[in-house]
């Protein structure tokens, strides 16, 4: 996956319709929300520094936000790529414990493409050392078009040009 850093692009999932998606959204008090920035790859890139109430262990962050992470970057890569699609598998690799206060980058990238099955990829690495901490291997399947529309008018109709609204136009115009 590339590693263009840049902070200051403009988030491709910057809210255009307030929701409450535990991975990204702006109104979920608890939730994690996820900021993605496209690679020069097509691949995208988030930022996360965990608190004390992403723990699990003392000290360590809890499995399932780790999972969530690399659910919600895999999903953004999709996105991000023109389709519209909920998870089907997730294979989670846990390398090293992510630390409470420990920032992490989070990539993702789509791997392939067939029908409506998309096969991508996540990682999880300390923004300090690069050292790996886990990594996903994701299968996603593309809703179906009336799915995509119904999704397009609740998050992102008012707001045509957003990333989000232009895959859901996609996937519901899609013979792929």
């Amino acid at each position: 996956m590339g590693d263009s850093w840049d902070a200051t692009v403009a988030p491709i999932n910057e809210d255009t319709v307030g929701h409450h998606c535990f991975g990204c959204g702006s109104l979920n008090p608890i939730g994690l929300r996820l900021r993605f920035r496209t690679l020069d790859d097509g691949g995208v890139w988030t930022e996360f520094t965990p608190t004390r109430e992403h723990e699990g262990y003392l000290g360590m962050v809890h499995g399932g936000i780790t999972a969530t992470l690399l659910d919600e970057a895999m999903n953004w890569a999709v996105t991000n790529e023109g389709d519209i699609a909920v998870t089907a598998r997730m294979a989670v690799t846990y390398r090293q414990p992510l630390e409470v206060g420990q920032a992490v980058r989070v990539t993702a990238a789509l791997v392939q493409r067939r029908s409506r099955a998309i096969e991508t990829r996540a990682e999880i690495r300390r923004v300090d050392s690069g050292e790996l901490l886990a990594e996903a291997d994701g299968r996603f399947v593309r809703v179906s078009a009336a799915q995509a529309m119904a999704w397009r008018e609740a998050y992102g109709a008012e707001h045509d040009d957003s990333t989000f609204a232009d895959a859901a136009r996609r996937t519901a115009s899609s013979s792929r």
